[in-house]
């Protein structure tokens, strides 16, 4: 079992569905009872695994990069850093993007759900429930201009927002305002924290638009080349993360992971009123000749006046037989779907 990890995970992509993930750890331990230097020749050791004596870590290390579907990674000649990772250290292959484009992703993987676009949030965030329990956590965001910034063109053409998911909670700025103080520039914030081993609990490393595999016209490189810029960050940055005494200890976990594919994937219907799946997954099969994902909400409307939920929900698990009937191949849920409908949904699917 890894002990320390580099975790990557590759989704597939839009617009509503996506692929599988490849995971990394990197393990910088050689037992699971004494902390020892990482292997020699790679950056992972390993720990013996003990389900009564799970491994813990000091500091947790996320890397979100974007737009590489699992598929694509697996083509000869791309990223071979990443891919050498994942031959060396620890994979998950059955991660998957929450919906279609990048904010609700990100999103998603801090709080558990996915928002719409440019749209701040009440939702609780792994962030505040670190800092509720009175541990550390800190965003770095490289080419942010200052701390908890918004968009600027003009002095950070390679900064996004919505690559940016402290930014947006609203319990991180009131009462007092932790996201202007724990949401900083990658420089000096992240290359202090690293130079001195003093990384906070949970860390969010976001690169810049350029060198995160997304792309942006004001990169100095042409797009074809994004996937080879990235994976050359990576080689850069990965190593300054394992050469810390306290990844070496087994104390630090690194994951890389992808807010979506970069690829056309299967299509579907995701986030809608279950009264319009029908009619969605007839569209989406004749436009696209493949099986459909079908996500649905429960069907109540989003006040976002009054900030909650009204009207009746509209989500029968008697539907699926119909929807599976019309081209759906997987079926799950969106918002205000949760484990009670999933596990009638599985139930109407296995009869």
């Amino acid at each position: 079992m890894p002990a320390n990890g580099l975790v990557s995970g590759v989704p597939g992509r839009r617009p509503w569905a996506s692929l599988g993930v490849v995971a990394l750890l990197l393990t910088g331990t050689a037992s699971a009872t004494v902390g020892l230097a990482a292997a020699a020749g790679g950056p992972c050791g390993s720990l013996t695994y003990d389900a009564t004596n799970l491994p813990t870590y000091d500091h947790v290390v996320v890397i979100m990069d974007e737009n590489l579907s699992y598929p694509a990674l697996q083509k000869p000649g791309v990223a071979p850093y990443l891919k050498s990772l994942a031959l060396a250290c620890g994979s998950e292959t059955n991660m998957h993007a929450a919906t279609h484009p990048s904010q609700p992703n990100y999103m998603a993987a801090t709080s558990g759900m996915a928002t719409g676009v440019g749209v701040r949030t009440v939702n609780d965030n792994i962030f505040h429930q670190a800092q509720v329990a009175g541990s550390t956590w800190g965003v770095f965001e490289d080419s942010m201009p200052y701390s908890c910034a918004a968009n600027n063109s003009t002095t950070a053409p390679t900064y996004k927002n919505g690559h940016n998911p402290a930014f947006w909670y609203n319990d991180l700025r009131t009462p007092i305002n932790t996201c202007k103080t724990f949401d900083v520039p990658m420089s000096p914030g992240l290359d202090n924290a690293v130079a001195t081993d003093t990384l906070p609990a949970y860390s969010w490393v976001a690169p810049t638009l350029c060198d995160d595999m997304h792309w942006a016209t004001t990169c100095t490189y042409p797009q074809t080349s994004r996937v080879a810029v990235g994976d050359a960050w990576l080689s850069t940055f990965i190593p300054r993360l394992t050469a810390m005494p306290s990844y070496a200890a087994g104390k630090t976990l690194i994951i890389i992971t992808f807010d979506e594919g970069g690829e056309a994937a299967t299509p579907g219907v995701n986030c809608t009123d279950p009264v319009a799946v029908p009619a969605a997954i007839e569209v989406a099969a004749r436009a696209s000749g493949k099986p459909v994902v079908v996500y649905p909400n429960s069907g109540e409307t989003w006040d976002a006046g009054r900030r909650r939920w009204t009207g009746p929900a509209g989500f029968a698990a008697e539907d699926v037989a119909g929807w599976v009937a019309a081209g759906a191949r997987l079926v799950g849920g969106c918002c205000r779907i949760g484990p009670q409908q999933i596990a009638a949904i599985r139930r109407a699917l296995v009869r």
